[in-house]
């Protein structure tokens, strides 16, 4: 199914304060996810881009493993809602949603440079050494999505999909 087109807006850009902001939303069927808001503005004025995905239903809160153990997994599509936290154990790293958290189409490579680029200048005189090695498929990791509004996915057979606990359950 193609995108539909169900919003288009013209609003104030929040960079340049004129009223030249075009706002589309559309919404999208993904196979295994069910339907999304894709979100795509854009400034005609100073060229501000703003591109988002969301859920557009809920489900089941979920927890996603997936083993990164042979070159080839780095190119399995991973879909983190705006709702997911991502955690790689043994790279340390810890990605909580926050108030403006946006959903996040890529590869599992993809997810490995966004972080990179997230952590700019830290990563300088080797500091990100591991994630470097992890990106060009030379350690195994485990990539772990936890989604609370059960949206999220990984497109690959070896994922492990486990019911998340909600906090009333503890």
């Amino acid at each position: 199914m193609e995108p539909k087109l169900i919003s288009e807006l013209r609003l104030k850009c929040p960079v340049c304060g004129k009223e030249t902001l075009i706002a589309r939303d559309y919404l999208y069927e993904a196979e295994n996810v069910g339907k999304l808001i894709l979100s795509n503005w854009t400034c005609e004025n100073c060229n501000y881009v703003f591109k988002d995905v969301k859920p557009y239903e809920t489900a089941e809160p979920k927890k996603l493993e997936f083993k990164v153990e042979e070159e080839s997994d780095l190119n399995v599509i991973v879909y983190r809602s705006p709702f997911a936290s991502l955690y790689i154990p043994e790279l340390g790293i810890e990605v909580y949603p926050q108030n403006a958290s946006q959903g996040l189409i890529s590869t599992v490579e993809g997810v490995l440079e966004d972080i990179l680029e997230y952590l700019g200048t830290l990563c300088d005189n080797d500091n990100c050494k591991d994630i470097y090695d992890a990106k060009d498929g030379k350690i195994p990791f485990t990539l772990i999505l936890e989604d609370p509004s059960g949206t999220s996915f990984i497109k690959s057979e070896k994922v492990k999909i486990t019911q998340l606990l909600s906090l009333s359950q503890y």
